[in-house]
Protein backbone atom coordinates (compact mmCIF):
# COMPACT_ATOMS: atom_id res chain seq x y z
CA UNK A 1 0.00 0.00 0.00
CA UNK A 2 1.68 3.48 -1.14
CA UNK A 3 1.72 6.39 0.90
CA UNK A 4 -1.61 8.13 -0.71
CA UNK A 5 -3.67 5.50 -0.21
CA UNK A 6 -2.55 5.22 3.61
CA UNK A 7 -3.45 9.06 3.68
CA UNK A 8 -7.06 8.28 2.22
CA UNK A 9 -7.45 5.25 4.75
CA UNK A 10 -6.49 7.66 7.92
CA UNK A 11 -8.40 10.24 6.58
CA UNK A 12 -11.71 8.20 5.68
CA UNK A 13 -11.00 6.65 9.05
CA UNK A 14 -10.70 9.98 10.80
CA UNK A 15 -13.78 11.68 8.96
CA UNK A 16 -15.89 8.45 10.28
CA UNK A 17 -15.05 8.85 13.72
CA UNK A 18 -15.65 12.52 13.99
CA UNK A 19 -19.01 11.36 12.40
CA UNK A 20 -19.40 8.89 14.99
CA UNK A 21 -18.39 11.66 17.82
CA UNK A 22 -20.73 14.33 16.01
CA UNK A 23 -24.03 11.42 15.98
CA UNK A 24 -22.78 10.60 19.85
CA UNK A 25 -22.98 14.12 20.89
CA UNK A 26 -26.45 15.00 18.87
CA UNK A 27 -27.70 11.65 20.59
CA UNK A 28 -26.18 13.17 23.83
CA UNK A 29 -28.15 16.01 23.54
CA UNK A 30 -31.45 14.52 22.29
CA UNK A 31 -31.87 12.15 25.01
CA UNK A 32 -30.43 14.81 27.56
CA UNK A 33 -32.99 17.61 26.40
CA UNK A 34 -35.59 14.25 26.57
CA UNK A 35 -34.78 13.62 30.08
CA UNK A 36 -35.14 17.34 31.23
CA UNK A 37 -38.78 17.10 29.47
CA UNK A 38 -39.61 14.37 31.12
CA UNK A 39 -38.29 15.56 34.65
CA UNK A 40 -40.05 18.96 34.19
CA UNK A 41 -43.21 16.85 33.28
CA UNK A 42 -42.82 15.07 35.98
CA UNK A 43 -42.35 18.14 38.44
CA UNK A 44 -45.28 19.84 37.31
CA UNK A 45 -47.40 16.30 37.47
CA UNK A 46 -46.16 15.96 40.75
CA UNK A 47 -47.22 20.13 41.86
CA UNK A 48 -50.92 19.39 40.15
CA UNK A 49 -51.06 16.16 42.19
CA UNK A 50 -50.00 18.08 45.38
CA UNK A 51 -52.52 21.10 44.72
CA UNK A 52 -55.46 18.66 43.84
CA UNK A 53 -54.48 16.52 47.37
CA UNK A 54 -54.65 19.98 48.77
CA UNK A 55 -57.97 21.15 47.05
CA UNK A 56 -59.08 18.09 47.99
CA UNK A 57 -58.24 18.30 51.72
CA UNK A 58 -59.83 21.83 51.67
CA UNK A 59 -63.05 20.45 50.32
CA UNK A 60 -63.34 17.47 52.37
CA UNK A 61 -62.85 19.66 55.20
CA UNK A 62 -65.37 22.20 54.16
CA UNK A 63 -67.99 19.13 53.80
CA UNK A 64 -67.14 17.61 57.09
CA UNK A 65 -67.98 21.02 58.66
CA UNK A 66 -71.45 21.22 56.72
CA UNK A 67 -72.33 17.76 58.13
CA UNK A 68 -71.46 18.83 61.52
CA UNK A 69 -73.46 22.48 61.52
CA UNK A 70 -76.39 19.99 59.53
CA UNK A 71 -76.41 17.70 62.26
CA UNK A 72 -76.49 20.20 65.37
CA UNK A 73 -79.38 21.87 63.55
CA UNK A 74 -81.32 18.70 63.33
CA UNK A 75 -80.57 17.08 66.46
CA UNK A 76 -79.80 20.35 68.79
CA UNK A 77 -81.62 23.40 67.29
CA UNK A 78 -84.65 21.31 66.03
CA UNK A 79 -85.57 19.78 69.05
CA UNK A 80 -85.20 23.20 71.22
CA UNK A 81 -87.62 24.42 68.70
CA UNK A 82 -89.77 21.51 69.18
CA UNK A 83 -89.78 21.57 72.77
CA UNK A 84 -90.61 25.74 72.79
CA UNK A 85 -93.57 24.70 70.80
CA UNK A 86 -95.40 22.07 72.87
CA UNK A 87 -94.52 24.53 75.79
CA UNK A 88 -96.31 27.55 73.71
CA UNK A 89 -99.02 25.46 72.54
CA UNK A 90 -101.02 24.96 75.51
CA UNK A 91 -101.29 28.90 75.78
CA UNK A 92 -102.40 29.57 72.20
CA UNK A 93 -104.61 32.36 72.99
CA UNK A 94 -102.13 34.38 74.38
CA UNK A 95 -98.50 33.36 72.54
CA UNK A 96 -100.33 32.69 68.59
CA UNK A 97 -97.38 35.42 67.20
CA UNK A 98 -94.71 33.60 69.03
CA UNK A 99 -95.86 30.42 68.37
CA UNK A 100 -95.57 30.82 64.18
CA UNK A 101 -92.55 32.63 64.75
CA UNK A 102 -91.29 29.07 66.52
CA UNK A 103 -92.94 27.63 63.22
CA UNK A 104 -91.26 29.59 60.75
CA UNK A 105 -87.77 28.73 62.69
CA UNK A 106 -88.17 25.43 62.77
CA UNK A 107 -88.82 25.51 59.25
CA UNK A 108 -85.82 27.58 58.54
CA UNK A 109 -83.61 25.83 60.49
CA UNK A 110 -85.02 22.67 58.37
CA UNK A 111 -84.22 24.31 55.19
CA UNK A 112 -80.87 25.55 56.27
CA UNK A 113 -79.67 21.49 57.28
CA UNK A 114 -80.85 20.07 54.11
CA UNK A 115 -79.24 22.46 52.57
CA UNK A 116 -75.91 21.85 53.76
CA UNK A 117 -76.30 18.73 53.60
CA UNK A 118 -79.30 16.87 51.72
CA UNK A 119 -79.90 13.46 52.40
CA UNK A 120 -81.54 12.12 49.21
CA UNK A 121 -77.74 12.79 48.22
CA UNK A 122 -77.08 10.03 50.54
CA UNK A 123 -79.99 7.92 49.91
CA UNK A 124 -80.90 7.80 46.47
CA UNK A 125 -78.48 9.56 44.55
CA UNK A 126 -77.52 12.56 42.34
CA UNK A 127 -80.17 12.79 39.66
CA UNK A 128 -82.68 12.42 42.75
CA UNK A 129 -81.19 15.23 45.12
CA UNK A 130 -80.72 17.48 42.01
CA UNK A 131 -84.72 17.00 40.69
CA UNK A 132 -85.46 17.56 44.60
CA UNK A 133 -82.73 20.91 44.85
CA UNK A 134 -85.10 22.07 41.88
CA UNK A 135 -88.32 21.85 43.32
CA UNK A 136 -87.32 23.24 46.74
CA UNK A 137 -86.09 26.31 44.89
CA UNK A 138 -89.07 27.00 42.90
CA UNK A 139 -91.29 26.57 46.05
CA UNK A 140 -88.89 28.99 48.34
CA UNK A 141 -88.15 31.79 44.86
CA UNK A 142 -90.71 33.58 42.48
CA UNK A 143 -88.38 31.95 39.71
CA UNK A 144 -89.30 29.01 38.27
CA UNK A 145 -86.68 26.04 38.14
CA UNK A 146 -86.84 23.14 36.34
CA UNK A 147 -85.36 19.75 35.93
CA UNK A 148 -84.80 17.30 32.69
CA UNK A 149 -82.80 13.95 32.64
CA UNK A 150 -82.03 12.34 29.47
CA UNK A 151 -79.83 8.66 28.40
CA UNK A 152 -79.43 5.73 30.98
CA UNK A 153 -78.05 6.76 33.99
CA UNK A 154 -74.54 5.35 35.10
CA UNK A 155 -73.21 4.51 38.53
CA UNK A 156 -70.25 7.36 39.96
CA UNK A 157 -68.95 7.15 43.17
CA UNK A 158 -69.73 9.36 45.95
CA UNK A 159 -67.36 12.48 45.38
CA UNK A 160 -68.18 13.04 42.35
CA UNK A 161 -71.77 12.97 43.23
CA UNK A 162 -70.98 15.34 46.49
CA UNK A 163 -68.31 17.69 43.42
CA UNK A 164 -71.50 17.53 40.87
CA UNK A 165 -74.38 18.67 43.34
CA UNK A 166 -72.26 21.00 44.92
CA UNK A 167 -71.53 22.21 41.46
CA UNK A 168 -75.26 22.26 40.57
CA UNK A 169 -75.76 23.98 43.69
CA UNK A 170 -73.79 26.76 43.57
CA UNK A 171 -74.46 27.64 39.68
CA UNK A 172 -78.24 27.63 40.76
CA UNK A 173 -77.52 29.61 43.87
CA UNK A 174 -75.57 32.37 41.81
CA UNK A 175 -77.82 32.33 39.23
CA UNK A 176 -81.09 33.01 41.83
CA UNK A 177 -78.67 35.69 43.56
CA UNK A 178 -76.96 37.97 40.77
CA UNK A 179 -79.06 36.69 37.15
CA UNK A 180 -82.59 38.40 37.25
CA UNK A 181 -83.72 35.34 35.65
CA UNK A 182 -87.19 34.53 35.53
CA UNK A 183 -86.12 30.78 34.86
CA UNK A 184 -83.28 27.97 35.46
CA UNK A 185 -83.46 25.13 33.88
CA UNK A 186 -80.85 22.29 35.30
CA UNK A 187 -80.57 19.13 32.52
CA UNK A 188 -78.60 16.28 32.86
CA UNK A 189 -77.49 14.05 30.00
CA UNK A 190 -75.85 10.79 30.04
CA UNK A 191 -73.94 8.93 27.54
CA UNK A 192 -71.96 5.86 27.35
CA UNK A 193 -68.87 7.52 27.87
CA UNK A 194 -69.48 11.38 29.68
CA UNK A 195 -72.15 13.29 31.51
CA UNK A 196 -72.77 16.56 31.04
CA UNK A 197 -75.21 18.65 33.42
CA UNK A 198 -76.29 21.93 31.92
CA UNK A 199 -77.66 25.21 34.13
CA UNK A 200 -79.18 27.44 31.52
CA UNK A 201 -80.65 30.83 32.76
CA UNK A 202 -83.14 33.59 31.07
CA UNK A 203 -80.98 36.21 33.46
CA UNK A 204 -78.96 39.35 32.59
CA UNK A 205 -75.62 37.29 31.41
CA UNK A 206 -72.41 38.49 32.23
CA UNK A 207 -68.71 39.14 30.71
CA UNK A 208 -66.65 36.16 31.20
CA UNK A 209 -63.57 36.78 30.65
CA UNK A 210 -63.59 40.13 32.90
CA UNK A 211 -65.20 38.44 35.92
CA UNK A 212 -62.93 35.48 35.83
CA UNK A 213 -60.03 38.51 36.10
CA UNK A 214 -61.77 39.88 39.29
CA UNK A 215 -61.83 36.87 41.70
CA UNK A 216 -62.25 39.14 44.34
CA UNK A 217 -66.08 40.16 43.44
CA UNK A 218 -69.28 38.01 44.23
CA UNK A 219 -68.87 36.47 40.50
CA UNK A 220 -65.24 36.04 40.63
CA UNK A 221 -65.02 34.30 43.69
CA UNK A 222 -67.97 32.27 42.49
CA UNK A 223 -66.43 30.96 39.35
CA UNK A 224 -63.25 30.57 41.32
CA UNK A 225 -64.95 28.07 43.57
CA UNK A 226 -66.71 26.38 40.39
CA UNK A 227 -63.27 25.79 38.70
CA UNK A 228 -61.59 24.07 41.78
CA UNK A 229 -64.20 21.86 42.78
CA UNK A 230 -64.48 21.08 38.68
CA UNK A 231 -60.63 20.84 38.31
CA UNK A 232 -60.70 18.20 41.24
CA UNK A 233 -64.06 16.68 39.70
CA UNK A 234 -61.42 16.15 36.14
CA UNK A 235 -64.13 17.80 34.09
CA UNK A 236 -64.62 20.85 31.91
CA UNK A 237 -66.25 23.67 32.72
CA UNK A 238 -67.66 25.94 29.65
CA UNK A 239 -69.73 29.11 29.84
CA UNK A 240 -71.79 30.45 27.22
CA UNK A 241 -74.67 33.14 26.06
CA UNK A 242 -78.28 32.12 25.99
CA UNK A 243 -80.24 33.67 23.60
CA UNK A 244 -82.07 35.68 23.19
CA UNK A 245 -80.67 36.55 26.85
CA UNK A 246 -78.99 34.93 29.83
CA UNK A 247 -76.24 32.24 30.60
CA UNK A 248 -75.49 28.67 29.78
CA UNK A 249 -73.24 26.71 31.93
CA UNK A 250 -72.27 23.01 31.55
CA UNK A 251 -70.18 20.62 33.39
CA UNK A 252 -69.09 18.08 31.20
CA UNK A 253 -67.25 14.77 32.71
CA UNK A 254 -65.76 11.67 31.00
CA UNK A 255 -66.98 8.52 32.48
CA UNK A 256 -65.35 5.28 32.69
CA UNK A 257 -67.67 3.51 34.89
CA UNK A 258 -70.37 1.88 32.28
CA UNK A 259 -72.92 0.37 34.88
CA UNK A 260 -76.36 1.30 35.19
CA UNK A 261 -77.33 3.68 38.27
Amino acid sequence: MNGDSQVILLFIAGAALMLLMAVAIILFVVFHQKKMVQEEIKRQNLEIDYQKRMLKAALESQENERKRVSKDLHDDVGMMLMTMRVNINGRKDSMKELLQLVDETHESVRRISWDLMPSTLDNFGLSQAIQEMCERLSVRNSVVVTYKEKGKRISLDKDQELLLYRISQESVTNALRHANASHIEVSINWTVDSLKVCIIDDGLGFDFPSVKNKVSGRHGLGLFNLENRVTLLGATLNFENNEPSGTILSITLPLISHEPH
